[in-house]
């Protein structure tokens, strides 16, 4: 046992009867001090700086947001613009299937003249509702006419209604959900439902030179080339499929267009779509026999953009937005196309499908039934 020089000095100055405890005390430490090398031995780590925040105004990395119209968050185009505020708008659609008649609704903004002539205005008509044996034609009938929130729906006059307000629809989605059948029965038949890039009405359109039916023009056109896909409507009961419009042609998606109600006699189902977003289309073929019908709702999202040059309290809620960088914009209009063809796909379980799972679940679980239909959360 090797002392210290230190350790020596002090040893010779302790009492005789401690002398032997000291030295074995300065050993034992002399010995702890060597099992571990300098350069292994534990150092004070040096403290971190806190991790830093980014800007507020920074794009979230999810961009899942971009395109729902459900969802208020705002991404601003990449370009900048003028000041302006967004709101978020819901409508709602309900209406059964018919046995002897086939029916498509189209969600999609409407303008009061055709595009290739005009550059607006824009209409507040959202969505419509037609028999699917109807002609496109200049004087298409509707069976159901939704409006938007946008200009406060004022009521339509003998003569069009122009408003100083300008607008811009920035997204727009759809909800669709069965309801159930109206006896109480199992609901038969499907829909199909998609966004389609590009459809025609009026009496410009090559549908109305040829006399095509609403069916054929918008509905089996899509269909054959796999824009519109089919869903049991057994399936929308329990997971009603959500989706999102994607942008059709940038020109006309980032133009601001001033607002107008058509006259009382305008013919609503022949005003032309804008090519601003895709329109989405649903089809309800014929079902059910005797009385039965079933029952879907849509529920029809909306974010708009919009200058008011003379209500005050609006123009109060108007703001700079922040342009979006190019390569998050695009990569936002990449993940909507991507999201929509996933939820058709995912959605096309068969009705027999959902009927085995739910008969399974009563077979497991009797006491759960809805009526004569087995029950499952």
């Amino acid at each position: 046992m090797v002392l210290t020089p230190n350790q020596q000095v002090q040893v010779a100055k302790a009492l005789p009867a401690r002398k032997s405890t000291m030295r074995a005390q300065y050993g034992r430490q002399n010995n702890t001090g060597r099992q571990l090398p300098k350069s292994k031995m534990q150092r004070p780590q040096p403290k971190r700086a806190p991790a830093r925040r980014g800007p507020v105004n920074s794009i979230p990395r999810s961009l899942g947001f971009a395109f729902d119209a459900f969802d208020k968050r705002h991404m601003p185009l990449d370009e900048l613009t003028a000041p302006y505020t967004t709101t978020n708008f819901i409508n709602t659609m309900e209406f059964s299937s018919a046995v002897a008649m086939d029916q498509v609704v189209v969600v999609c903004p409407r303008k009061l003249f055709r595009q290739e002539s005009y550059l607006g205005p824009m209409t507040d008509f959202i969505a419509m509702r037609y028999d699917a044996s109807e002609t496109v034609s200049v004087n298409t009938a509707t069976l159901q006419t939704i409006r938007s929130p946008i200009i406060d729906q004022p009521a339509q006059a003998a003569t069009d209604t122009h408003l100083s307000v300008r607008a811009r629809l920035h997204n727009m989605s759809v909800k669709l959900e069965c309801l159930g059948t109206n006896t109480g029965l199992y609901p038969p038949g499907a829909v199909y439902i998609g966004t389609v890039p590009c459809i025609e009405t009026g009496s410009n359109s090559t549908a109305a030179g040829e006399s095509l039916t609403i069916k054929t023009a918008w509905a089996d056109d899509s269909i054959m080339v796999g824009y519109i896909k089919s869903v049991s409507a057994a399936h929308l009961i329990d997971k009603p499929v959500i989706l999102h419009s994607a942008v059709a042609e940038n020109t006309s998606y980032k133009a601001w267009d001033d607002m107008v109600v058509p006259s009382t006699g305008a013919a609503l189902g022949s005003l032309p779509f804008s090519t601003s977003l895709e329109p989405i289309v649903i089809y309800i073929p014929r079902a059910g026999a005797g009385t039965t019908a079933v029952n879907y709702r849509i529920t029809i999202g909306q974010q708009w953009c919009s200058r008011h040059p003379h209500n005050i309290m609006l123009r109060s809620t108007q703001k700079q937005h922040p342009a979006s960088p190019p390569s998050e914009w695009h990569k936002a209009l990449s993940s909507v196309k991507d999201i929509g063809e996933h939820l058709l796909q995912s959605a096309g379980n068969s009705a027999m499908d959902i009927l085995t799972a739910r008969m399974r679940s009563a077979y497991v679980n009797p006491a759960r039934t809805l009526g004569n239909v087995p029950f499952i959360d």
